[in-house]
Parts: structure tokens; sequence; C-alpha cells
């Protein structure tokens, strides 16, 4: 008799275990979707409530040459255009790095392409439209493709040291963003002229 007693002990203690782990298993899953539901509110919320900025393809509303000339003209508030250089160094940084590369990439390759002023410059906020005069372009351009990858005094460091600042020079006080110059030269002249 003590053997049966111990069976059904042991059978009432294994069905106590798995209704235990099947009330867990249930307590999981309905914490899992109240979570996924909170998420998926709070994600709801903060795509309805994002700045025009993030990830629109515009900073503070504007983008590609309707950015430019806002910039070239001054025609917004002070605070607002103070916010968009802060925000525009980058892809105008980027833009007229592509513009570089692919004079490099067609000197290596010994062939020319057409560049064109609006390009879409992707970043930590999302995809931007940035817009440059084909002139400045073309100035990066023939910049990138005249660079020679393999300088080898500091004579010939120095000079595209020195046409580089003097082509960022130009294209950023057209856009009067003349304080980001020395900033912007040093970044690229690491990447394309001391890298080499």
């Amino acid at each position: 008799m003590s053997q049966s007693l111990i069976g059904g002990a042991l059978f009432f203690i294994v069905v106590v275990i798995l209704l235990i782990i099947f009330a867990c298993l249930f307590y999981l899953w309905t914490k899992t979707r109240q979570l996924e539901r909170f998420a998926s509110r709070v994600r709801n919320q903060k795509a309805d409530t994002q700045p025009a900025e993030t990830g629109k393809g515009s900073i503070l509303g504007f983008s590609g040459k309707e950015l430019y000339d806002v910039l070239k003209n001054g025609s917004d508030t002070q605070e607002h255009l103070i916010e968009i250089k802060k925000s525009y160094v980058f892809y105008l940084s980027r833009h007229l790095e592509s513009a570089i590369e692919q004079g490099i990439i067609d000197q290596k390759q010994s062939k020319s392409t057409d560049m064109e002023s609006e390009m879409a410059v992707g970043g930590t906020r999302g995809d931007v439209n940035s817009w440059l005069p084909l002139e400045t372009l073309s100035k990066f351009y023939s910049f990138g493709k005249s660079l020679n990858t393999a300088m080898e005094t500091d004579d010939e460091v120095g000079e595209a040291k020195d046409k580089l600042g003097q082509l960022l020079r130009e294209a950023l006080e057209n856009l009067n963003m003349q304080s980001y110059t020395d900033r912007m030269a040093d970044l690229i002249a690491k990447k394309y002229i001391l890298s080499a």
C-alpha cells in the first residue's frame, strides 16, 4: 500500500509542477503581448511627434535647393539658421566628399562622370537631400581627379591641403558657413590627402 501511495504522490507532484510551468508560460506570454502593444504605441507616438528634420529628407523643413537658398540668403530666423548649419554641416561634407571620391575613382579608371547638383546623403537622422551648384561640385570633382594618391613630399601634401582649404572656403562662404572651413578641411584632408 505504501508503493501505491508513493506513486499517487509522485503523480500529484508531477501534475502540480506541470501546472506551475504552464502558469508561468501563460504569464510570460501575456506580459510579452502587453510589452509589444506598449512598444507599438510608443513607436506610433514617436512617429507622430517627431520633428520634420529627422529621417524625412529635410532639416527643419528645408531640403535640396531650398535648403541651399535659405543658407545662402539667410532667409530664416538666426536661431533656425544656426540649427540648420549645425545639422547640415555633416551632410554637406559628405556631399563634397562624394564629388572628390568620384573624381578619384574616375582618375583611376580614366573616365569622366557628369555630376548632379542634388544628392540624397545618408546620416544618423536619415537621408537629407543636399543641393550644390554644379560649378562647386565640378571644382571638388576636378580636385579629386587631380589628387595624386602617392604624394611623396611634404610640399605636395601642403599644396593639396591648401587647395582643399581654398575650395572649401569658397563653397562655405556661399552658404555663410565659413566657421566650419577649418574643421571640414581637416576631416576631408585626413581621408583623402593624409591617408595616401
